[in-house]
């Protein structure tokens, strides 16, 4: 039997012992859950409730069994009002399960993409598991949130509240909108709350300061969609040179290649410079998507890009795009 299965359902349980008690006393959830984008909406939407109400935020990446119960534990107090929960999965029923524990009213799903295809095992797995919550919510009554600018979501979700856009901090800034919308806020309270809106660290989070030159740091936890849709804001910046930093994604099973294949046409057509990290399947895929398009360097860590930088003598300032970053022993 596997111990992290048995591991995360005792957890769920207390989780369901918890947050019954939590309803009990007029508390309310909202659950998030998609291939990518979930973090940054949690953020936004709680940076928005936390100036009306008393809301408390799963933080970080505790999207796990352990780590909403470590966040039930040590911050949900007795006159919290929200709590907004982010969901991960990495097999079907996960969600479904996480939904049952947690009996949200509010449902938000904020993206699907082929992302950890090798632990899912296909495409098809991922759209099953990434629509658990919507058929929860649709069951109890409840109210859906979902990311309409995304394809995949529009095709399998058939009835939601929907927030779009067309930029990525446009789409999750939307989504934090509509999440303040159905938990009561006026649009004159949210107008008046944006500004306490913060930048989410290594999420498209644009810096001048912390390398030395102008940086999209957009590092943690990329995904095929977000990867197009960086690269093509990346390719927009026409007043600057554009380089794309990058060790490629993974867990995209036997869908790796011809992914990063297209994600090396992708750069090929919008940056000036395309740096890659480490040689290895998924890169070697990139460069040949790319072919003599664009000028490829190889490095062997993420952060030699600030030298090869340096060494390419630009003519126009650089803007660095460093999508995703992998932990050495993987990369």
């Amino acid at each position: 039997m596997d111990l992290r299965v048995v591991r995360d359902w005792l957890y769920g349980q207390w989780i369901a012992w918890r947050i019954a008690d939590f309803h009990s006393r007029g508390g309310k959830v909202v659950m998030i859950t998609g291939s990518y984008g979930k973090t940054s909406v949690r953020e936004l939407a709680y940076d928005l409730l936390r100036q009306k109400y008393r809301v408390v935020a799963t933080s970080r990446n505790y999207n796990t069994a352990v780590g909403i119960a470590k966040t039930i534990r040590w911050e949900l107090m007795q006159d919290t009002q929200w709590l907004i929960v982010e969901v991960g999965a990495y097999r079907v029923g996960e969600i479904a399960q996480f939904a049952g524990w947690i009996r949200p009213e509010i449902g938000v799903i904020s993206g699907i993409a082929r992302q950890h295809l090798t632990r899912f095992g296909s495409w098809e797995q991922i759209k099953r598991a990434k629509t658990e919550l919507a058929k929860y919510i649709q069951a109890r009554g409840g109210i859906l949130v979902a990311n309409g600018s995304d394809e995949t979501v529009r095709e399998l979700i058939k009835e939601a509240v929907w927030y779009e856009g067309i930029e990525r901090e446009e789409v999750n800034r939307a989504g934090a909108r509509e999440i303040a919308r159905v938990c009561g806020m006026s649009d004159e309270e949210i107008k008046q709350r944006e500004k306490h809106w913060r930048s989410i660290p290594s999420r498209f989070e644009i810096t001048a300061e912390r390398y030395g030159m102008a940086v999209i740091d957009d590092s943690y936890n990329s995904n095929e969609k977000s990867f197009k849709e960086a690269v093509e804001y990346l390719g927009k910046q026409i007043n600057c040179t554009r380089i794309v930093v990058t060790p490629g994604l993974l867990e995209l099973g036997r869908e790796s290649e011809g992914i990063h294949l297209e994600l090396g046409k992708l750069m090929a057509r919008w940056s000036d410079y395309v740096i890659l990290v480490g040689k290895n399947e998924r890169t070697q895929a990139m460069a040949k998507g790319i072919g003599k398009a664009v000028k490829v360097v190889w490095i062997q860590k993420t952060m030699e890009f600030m030298e090869a930088v340096k060494q390419l003598q630009l003519k126009k300032e650089p803007l660095v795009l460093i999508e995703n970053d992998i932990p050495e022993e993987l990369s």
